[in-house]
């Protein structure tokens, strides 16, 4: 969604209070990587054995 969008729906008077909400942390973003990372090569070492 656009931010401008947002930040009008939330009321909020200042961009930066929306980013608050909107933003998602680079640790985050490493940590879910990592996460669907680590599946798909489980997953794929799982099926070299069938």
């Amino acid at each position: 969604m656009d931010p401008l969008f947002v930040q009008h729906q939330a009321g909020h008077e200042h961009a930066s209070t929306t980013a608050l909400y909107t933003s998602v942390s680079s640790d985050y973003r490493v940590k879910t990587l990592r996460r669907a990372l680590d599946s798909t090569v489980r997953d794929a070492l799982a099926g070299m054995g069938d």
